[in-house]
């Protein structure tokens, strides 16, 4: 194996061209784009048609990054999201993409059938109300109601953000806001009934109040949730066709060099140093994997320190195909939520055949639970927690696969997870250019953690570079 020194060594010694690339840049200068997520497609595909001459490197043998429909082990054709599954109506660059590459959009929650609501044991079908859960609520929270407590603790909140998408976000002081969402849910007097009900299905305890309130407030006049029929993955790959040979897969970028006059990108192929040389470049990786490329000269403090303070979000997803929909013949959606806690989906929805796909949405503890076991093992774990939300998961198992972001080398996390303290501080060092290194990505949008902010991070960082 090459030490760094040998690496760098041969990577100078390379021609600084590949033999697929263009002849010759177009009028205004190539850009190399570093990731081919939504962000590096959306940004790449309006780089292109703005005349550019655009280069993505993608370290995968596929587009997407965080965006990938899982077809394999399932039968008939089926498939499950392993990762971005939805988006609301209000996510305006991903309808637009949607609507401009033909694809259909088809409503992620059922209109039908009931959900499933287990918590302190019990299993509870169909709406639930706080009279409903086998939890402690103060009077006043019973007498508002799950809505009107919302609104008291969390939603009245969101003036005091200001305009939560503007691109100088935040204007102002709000680390009074800079707390995990259950301490500050508590600061407000919530029971710790009420917290264990908006937690329910996740592990809220280490996020930042000011993201998760951030996120509300850009959902809050969210109608309605849509899922890509066909899966996810079509949408990056309708991107991909139009760039075709633009994309360069199996590039591990390792270093990234600039000055007054150009930039230079050292990517490994196949254990091989290649130096690319352009006008500018673009890097869409998330803020876990760009600590281990090296930026000469160094990045300012501010952003470094952003860089390496910010992880990932810990997330896995596990998936059970069934001989058939049984919940379906009892009433039930398929959809549920649990105190183990796990969010369950059904992905079959809407899909053809008898047969099923449950899956598992965990995070925080229990994705890292998850995440150490062996894949083999991870199935059988679930099955037991599904088997007490879905009873007779067991009696239908076929098969099993499972996701994990977290052991994903080239991801490190499902989206960007900023902890208290992290948000207001860090949010625009990531934004922001470099000389002639631009930066996009979910973490560096108003929509962090939704393919809309990969779709508009990318959008902005085009329009930056050819604003230059």
């Amino acid at each position: 194996m090459m030490n760094r020194r040998e690496f760098l060594q041969r990577a100078v010694a390379l021609p600084a061209f590949l033999a697929v690339q263009s002849a010759g840049p177009k009028p205004r200068g190539r850009v190399i784009v570093i990731g081919a997520g939504l962000a590096g497609l959306s940004a790449a595909y309006e780089l292109d048609r703005g005349g550019y001459d655009v280069v993505v490197l993608e370290v995968r043998a596929r587009p997407g990054g965080r965006v990938y429909t899982m077809r394999e082990p399932f039968s008939d054709g089926l498939y499950a999201e392993a990762g971005a599954a939805r988006l609301q109506d209000t996510h305006e660059f991903t309808l637009r993409y949607v609507k401009q590459f033909g694809l259909t959009l088809d409503p992620f929650f059922p209109s039908d059938g009931a959900r499933v609501t287990r918590v302190a044991g019990q299993r509870l079908v169909g709406p639930v109300g706080l009279d409903r859960i086998p939890l402690e609520f103060t009077d006043e929270e019973r007498r508002l109601g799950l809505g009107g407590s919302l609104g008291k603790y969390l939603f009245g909140h969101f003036a005091e953000l200001g305009d939560s998408a503007a691109a100088s976000w935040p204007s102002k002081d709000l680390s009074r806001f800079e707390t995990s969402i259950a301490d500050f849910c508590r600061q407000q007097g919530a029971s710790s009934g009420f917290v264990s009900m908006i937690a329910l299905g996740h592990d809220l305890e280490g996020m930042s109040a000011l993201q998760f309130l951030r996120d509300l407030a850009l959902s809050a006049n969210t109608k309605a949730f849509f899922k890509i029929r066909g899966g996810s993955d079509l949408l990056p790959k309708a991107f991909a066709d139009v760039l075709k040979e633009k994309i360069h897969y199996g590039a591990a970028v390792r270093r990234i060099e600039q000055d007054d006059s150009s930039v230079r990108v050292i990517f490994e192929r196949g254990k091989m140093p290649v130096t690319m040389t352009g006008d500018y470049v673009l890097c869409t990786l998330p803020p876990p994997v760009l600590r281990s490329v090296e930026v000469v000269p160094a990045l300012p403090a501010a952003k470094r320190a952003a860089i390496d303070e910010i992880n990932g979000l810990a997330m896995a997803r596990v998936f059970l195909q069934t001989r058939r929909r049984f919940w379906l013949e009892r009433g039930e959606n398929g959809f549920a939520s649990t105190d183990d806690p796990i969010d369950v989906w059904d992905y079959t929805r809407d899909q053809p055949g008898v047969r099923g796909i449950l899956g598992a949405y965990t995070s925080g503890r229990m994705a890292r639970r998850v995440s150490s076991m062996e894949a083999a093992e991870r199935g059988p774990f679930v099955l037991g927690m599904m088997e007490r939300v879905h009873p007779g998961t067991r009696e239908h198992f076929e098969v099993s696969a499972s996701y994990s972001w977290i052991t994903d080398p080239w991801a490190l996390g499902a989206a960007a997870e900023f902890n208290p303290g992290q948000l207001s501080t860090h949010y625009q060092p990531l934004r922001s250019a470099e000389g002639r290194l631009h930066f996009a990505g979910e973490h560096t949008s108003p929509w962090s953690g939704w393919m809309n902010g990969g779709l508009e991070s990318g959008v902005r960082a085009a329009a930056e570079i050819q604003a230059r």
